[in-house]
């Protein structure tokens, strides 16, 4: 096979391949023979049709294309192998030249995003100390106990906070129509759980009234309710409010946490989650400006297929990802008012910015050589082991058909520590 290589524009690279005229001949005459296996002619059985008469029964277009077909794989492998190509996409496949004795195809190979990196060290963005205060550490023990707190019988009127136990019957036009009934429900008023003005309207209410509260749907709703004056009548039988657990060694003790057995030692615990949590958060948004600024002073090169394949990949998670909550793309769309084309021109966007920051990183650990030895990835089962109460060769089983990946995990990780070390 002749084949010869184009450098084009977008990492692209055009490769056209010749076919040698005696393998030509030999995958059309092999098309011709397994073709005329399947000829069916009246008078003889399927595979039973003499070769003579079969060949007469084959469409020429499609023995062609099944003979080009069965020499595309080879061409393709053999191409990029002379090149030294590493593709990122499903090629684009055109036959260039056609005839009895000649065949030639032409490959428009994607290839690897161009990067040039601009300056990675020594940049200066704000990186914040992440700090915790005595108010926020008692806020989040508050929060625990509100968490814990039991519902009790209410004599007077539902406040906002009050769980409401009630019938209602929804309506529009002084028709019921589907999913707007409901008995014994529980509804914590404030929660925000039902349509906006359905949880205010209720707040006063006490035990064994009878209330109409008169909502409206809004614009972004299911397309039979959108806009429309709805009347649910409601009978709550119930009003409860919250009892919160007293903060004493008993409800600590509840909490069952590990090596948590007063209020000193809980404040202590909640300050270390807490200062984890928003050590996590400052560095994820410092990250975020650190591939920014790196991006903006860098040349970076990225295919569109590969920008388009990110983002339907993206598009199909978040489907599947509705598809549990009981919600389909289309109802999404209608809910946000957005159209199709705007929600993927934005998924365009962050696949960009994601596959940017991702050949960012790479380029990096290609010259600071960075990697990750056998000893590191030990080293990493341990910790694993430890975190989760398994032995290391139980963890290495679990994470056997995921080793490749979970490698290349670590590498990320460690490029950016190396990123986080060498700015401010």
């Amino acid at each position: 096979m002749k084949i010869t290589f184009k450098e084009l524009e977008a990492c692209h690279v055009q490769v056209d391949v010749a076919i040698d005229e005696e393998k030509w001949k030999a995958a059309q005459e092999a098309s011709r023979k397994k073709l005329a296996k399947n000829v069916q002619v009246d008078g003889f059985r399927k595979g039973h049709v003499p070769e003579a008469i079969a060949l007469k029964h084959i469409d020429p277009s499609k023995m062609l294309d099944d003979a080009i077909n069965s020499l595309l794989p080879e061409a393709y492998k053999e191409a990029l192998a002379k090149g030294k190509l590493e593709p990122f996409a499903q090629p684009k496949v055109d036959v260039t030249k056609l005839s009895d004795t000649n065949l030639e195809v032409r490959f428009i190979v994607v290839t690897a995003p161009k990067v040039e990196l601009g300056q990675y060290k020594g940049l200066e963005l704000g990186k914040k100390e992440a700090k915790v205060t005595a108010k926020e550490v008692n806020d989040a023990i508050e929060e625990l106990r509100k968490q814990n707190a039991s519902l009790i019988l209410k004599e007077g009127a539902a406040e906002k906070g009050d769980t409401v136990v009630m019938d209602f019957v929804g309506s529009v036009n002084g028709e019921k129509f589907e999913g707007g009934s409901a008995q014994n429900y529980e509804l914590e008023l404030g929660s925000g759980s039902f349509i906006p003005g359905f949880e205010d309207q209720l707040i006063g209410v006490k035990a064994g009234e009878h209330r109409d509260v008169n909502v409206k749907f809004p614009e972004q709703y299911t397309p039979e309710l959108a806009g429309k004056d709805a009347l649910f009548a409601c009978d709550v039988h119930e009003v409860k409010t919250k009892k919160l657990p007293e903060l004493n060694e008993e409800f600590i003790k509840d909490l069952a946490l590990e090596g948590i057995a007063d209020l000193e030692a809980l404040k202590e615990h909640k300050k270390a989650e807490l200062l984890e949590n928003k050590n996590n958060s400052e560095k994820k948004e410092y990250l975020t400006k650190l591939y920014d600024a790196i991006a903006k002073n860098s040349k970076i090169e990225i295919p569109q297929e590969m920008i388009d394949d990110q983002a339907e990949n993206m598009k199909k998670d978040m489907e599947n990802r509705m598809k549990q909550s009981g919600l389909t793309l289309e109802q999404y769309l209608q809910f946000t008012g957005e159209s199709e084309e705007k929600f993927m021109d934005k998924l365009k966007a962050d696949a960009k910015k994601d596959i940017t920051n991702y050949f960012i990183l790479e380029k990096i650990g290609e010259l600071e050589k960075l990697e990750v030895s056998d000893a590191d990835v030990e080293e990493e089962y341990k910790k694993l082991a430890e975190q989760y109460k398994m032995k290391v060769e139980d963890v290495k089983k679990a994470l056997s058909s995921q080793f490749e990946q979970f490698r290349h995990n670590l590498r990320m990780t460690r490029i950016e520590e190396e990123l986080l070390k060498n700015n401010k």
